[in-house]
């Protein structure tokens, strides 16, 4: 009896170590068939749970069958490390109760498909190994480090599926690429391509000359006999870099051009943060198309040349493009903006997926050397690759110029298909304001609120409008006239109280988008997801509202992997990035007052020494009021050198010698573009008196925009000797000669351009206040 009981105490001993363990996760309760086939090694695991993105950590485990809570609870015991939660995620699920005989390998590849990755799940089915004698990974782990062999198991597309596929990309193009808003801030305002679509001016760079490039003559470019496998497009913000890859595919569809192509990617590189390109192709697919993220790999590796692929803004994506920076390791000053959303790892950044194609191998030609690659970008973001002498000399590179004034008359009028007069006076009054015609009128997004604001403002609104001369004034008469618009929908009463007392309620809605867009810009997140707002969902509705953001109002395919999550995430947007940067610097600004500490150090370690991509969110920002002006231009000239090289802007011996812009130059125009946008004249006499020395040469060239032009003319620094290289319109023309009858300094002027009727009719008038006097010249050049 005593040994009986002995046996009896040890089998409940037994078996409450085995429900302990089984708590743990180190015992299967129902192993099956101990198969290569059936089962998944833990070492698979691992890689596994190293090689998916942590946006999908969520619906991996709730695909797994674990309920939402443990998910959690397990990622907050790994202390947000989100490649252990992964592991014990998968350790969980390996230990529970499945059905008898199941194919664990099957199981994990349906549950990886069904949430989008159907890559891991491919290298799943296809290259399972039992694990080698040394406990050494199988073929699937090692081939996450290798490309593709001729002895993959990957099955190539048959033809008839690659047509499949190519119609699918043609049906996506169309039903969403290749459509236009007439308003840019109306979703509903959406007509055909061809019916809004505008040619753009193409510059080709041919050594340090620019040369115009037609568009229907861009696969004519040749680098040494052959078509550029690298084009690099830059565009300003709102140039019309989208619609430009909008219009390659539009072409390829109508088998005008790039015909010759089976297949046209274009490839959104703010949706690259979450999916990879193959994941984003598959995207594209219809729900019936078999064609896996591995197959169309595969076929685009195997078949370079057939495949054109368009990436579209390089400016969005974080981290270094040079591949030794951002692959072996990554820069302390990329990590440190991004505050707590973990979704884009380096190792993404990177392409380190099993059966990817990196994007940084693909624009540094390590992969897919063979294939015909454009990407758009802002230009600062194409300086890395312009910095790096040998990468450089793979890139043909196109500036997208937007409108010229007879592309800027097409679009107006096809704004206005059934009022000339209506097209004809907007048309007028860009041409005789070169201010805004150089400034803003190149740029498709700028004159389509232009077309917009001058559609529906009355006459004495359409009066002030008349009167802007900068970015930040046209951003803020748009926003304003955006809700004023939504206002007199609420309040029908024009100027009264109760509409008052709703606009103030509308900006008071707006602060936590204003807070929630500089967030994102310091992130480089342009996609938000409906959580992002989810403590202020009055005021994304009523921005939504208004048509300062705007929101998906359908699932779409590449959203699929969310489906099983509690509810759906519809993403939102600003309609541009430049509406996303007005207000983000509106609550830069607001923390001017609330929070001087936090703008400091946003100012000084994060914006100024990234000031050029930052522009547009220092112009909105100085715009806001007169002390945010001049402390963000005090801080900005503490960091000039201005006694090197300041005799001018540009380094010249005189106005007939050597032009080179220098950085102090290229430090002082930049300045000079800060402190025209805040409009403020006490801002200018600051940058005035600091930039100024007895013998400032300034000479206006080709080279400089517009809008820099406007900034000197505003400030008036303390010129002796000024020259003019660069035709000049109405607005710019009236601003050189009241410079020349009223600069206190100047001595002699050269002028080397043509002048509107209006700069002699000045100077007529003016020309005795003039100081260019007696042994002084006003020389003028044909």
């Amino acid at each position: 009896m005593r040994r009986t009981s002995y046996t009896m105490d040890g089998f409940c001993l037994l078996y409450l170590l085995l429900i302990l363990l089984m708590r743990s996760g180190d015992v299967e309760t129902n192993p099956g068939p101990d198969t290569a086939e059936s089962t998944v090694s833990e070492m698979e695991f691992l890689k596994l749970a190293h090689a998916i993105p942590p946006s999908y950590y969520d619906a991996v485990g709730i695909s797994l069958g674990i309920p939402s809570a443990q998910i959690q609870a397990i990622l907050i015991q790994m202390s947000n490390n989100y490649s252990n939660a992964f592991l014990r995620v998968f350790m969980k699920w390996k230990v529970k109760q499945q059905p008898p005989h199941s194919n664990r390998r099957q199981l994990l590849a349906d549950a990886l498909r069904e949430i989008d990755l159907g890559g891991l799940s491919d290298r799943l089915l296809n290259e399972p190994l039992i694990p080698n004698s040394t406990g050494g990974p199988s073929r699937l782990l090692e081939s996450q480090t290798k490309p593709p062999s001729a002895e993959s198991q990957t099955k190539p597309l048959s033809p008839e599926l690659i047509e499949w596929c190519a119609n699918d990309f043609k049906f996506k193009y169309r039903s969403t690429l290749c459509k236009i808003r007439a308003d840019p801030l109306n979703p509903a305002s959406i007509v055909q391509f061809d019916d809004m679509y505008t040619n753009l001016v193409l510059l080709e760079e041919h050594g340090t000359e620019k040369r115009v490039l037609d568009y229907n003559d861009m696969l004519d470019l040749k680098v040494n006999g052959e078509f550029p496998k690298r084009i690099m497009v830059q565009g300003e913000a709102g140039a019309g870099k989208t619609t430009f890859c909008a219009k390659i595919a539009w072409d390829w569809i109508e088998a005008r051009h790039f015909s010759h192509f089976v297949w046209v990617l274009i490839v959104p590189l703010r949706e690259f943060k979450q999916h990879t390109i193959g994941e984003i192709a598959k995207s594209y697919l219809a729900k019936n198309n078999p064609a896996t993220v591995s197959q169309i790999i595969e076929y685009i590796r195997s078949n370079p040349d057939k495949v054109f692929i368009a990436f579209d803004g390089l400016d969005e994506v974080k981290g270094k493009i040079m591949k030794t920076k951002s692959c072996e390791s990554q820069p302390t000053d990329q990590m440190q903006l991004q505050p707590s959303q973990p979704s884009v790892a380096s190792s993404e950044a990177c392409g380190s997926s099993s059966d990817e194609i990196g994007l940084v191998e693909i624009l540094c030609s390590d992969q897919l050397a063979s294939c015909p690659v454009l990407v758009t970008t802002r230009p600062w973001r194409a300086v890395e690759i312009r910095s790096d002498g040998d990468l450089m000399k793979l890139y043909t590179f196109i500036r997208v110029e937007g409108f010229n004034r007879e592309n800027l008359s097409d679009y107006i009028h096809k704004y206005f298909p059934k009022n000339d007069d209506k097209a004809n006076q907007l048309i007028q009054f860009t041409s005789e304001n070169d201010v805004i015609s150089e400034n803003m009128a190149h740029y498709p997004i700028y004159v389509a609120m232009l077309c917009l604001m001058w559609k529906e403002l009355d006459e004495q609104k359409l009066k002030k409008m008349k009167s802007l001369t900068s970015f930040s004034q046209i951003f803020k008469e748009m926003i304003t006239f955006l809700k004023e618009h939504y206002a007199q929908k609420m309040v029908k009463k024009v100027g009264s109280p109760s509409l008052l007392s709703y606009l103030n309620k509308i900006d008071e809605l707006l602060g936590p988008i204003a807070k929630q867009a500089l967030n994102g810009l310091l992130e480089n997140t342009l996609i938000f997801g409906e959580d992002d707002f989810q403590i202020c969902p009055e005021s994304k509705e009523t921005a939504c509202r208004v048509g300062i953001l705007s929101q998906e109002d359908r699932i779409t395919t590449s959203m699929d992997i969310h489906k099983r999550n509690s509810h759906v995430q519809l993403p939102v947007f600003f309609p541009h990035k430049l509406f996303q940067e007005y207000m983000a610097g509106v609550h830069l600004a607001s923390l001017y007052e609330s929070d001087r500490n936090e703008f400091n150090r946003l100012i000084e370690l994060v914006v100024l020494p990234r000031k050029e991509e930052f522009r547009y969110l220092l112009y909105f920002t100085v715009s806001q009021n007169k002390g945010i002006a001049t402390h963000v231009l005090n801080s900005m000239l503490q960091g000039l050198d201005i006694d090197v090289g300041i005799e001018s802007p540009f380094n010249v011996g005189s106005a007939f010698g050597s032009l080179q812009y220098t950085d102090v130059g290229r430090e002082i125009s930049f300045i000079v573009d800060v402190a025209f946008e805040s409009q403020d004249p006490d801002v200018a006499t600051l940058v005035k008196d600091r930039v100024s020395s007895e013998a400032i040469t300034l000479t206006i060239s080709r080279n400089m925009t517009a809008h820099t032009v406007a900034g000197y003319a505003f400030i008036g620094p303390h010129v002796v000797s000024l020259c003019i290289k660069r035709n000049c319109g109405p607005t710019m023309s009236l601003d050189v000669a009241e410079i020349i009858c009223s600069m206190p300094s100047l001595k002699e002027v050269f002028l080397l351009s043509a002048f509107h009727h209006c700069f002699f009719e000045t100077l007529a008038r003016k020309g005795k206040e003039s100081k260019v006097s007696g042994s002084s010249t006003i020389l003028m050049y044909e």
